[in-house]
């Protein structure tokens, strides 16, 4: 009986172990770090949008601050935050962050920014 009981013992904490794996702490950190990424790259996309409007165009400077040419690395980011983020936050900030850097949609904008700041990354945008 007592032969039993350890390999009862021993199979439940197998089954424990397989189990809390699946949850482990290290994709959590690749989440977080996916959603760092596309939280910074939106920042940097923000700046530059914004810059345009804080100073006066100069000769040889791209129109809009260089906001255009970082568009595509922020919507990457957003792609891969939607394949591998894993919750309902990181499943539209796909579209709405099309939205926000191609359509200039402020409400768009406004949805994944507060995304960022609830995944943790608030000082990352603006």
């Amino acid at each position: 009986m007592r032969r039993g009981s350890r390999a009862l013992t021993a199979l439940t904490a197998l089954v424990v172990a397989v189990l809390l794996g699946g949850c482990s702490s290290s994709d959590a950190d690749e989440v977080r770090a996916y959603w760092q990424d596309y939280c910074g790259k939106l920042g940097t996309w923000q700046e530059a949008r914004n810059s345009v409007d804080a100073f006066p165009k100069r000769p040889g400077r791209p129109a809009d601050g260089g906001a255009g040419a970082l568009a595509p690395t922020v919507i990457s980011a957003a792609q891969t935050l939607d394949a591998e983020g894993h919750d309902e936050d990181s499943a539209r900030v796909l579209d709405d962050t099309v939205a926000a850097v191609t359509g200039a949609d402020v409400m768009a904008e406004g949805r994944v920014v507060s995304s960022c700041d609830r995944a943790g990354f608030e000082t990352l945008v603006k």
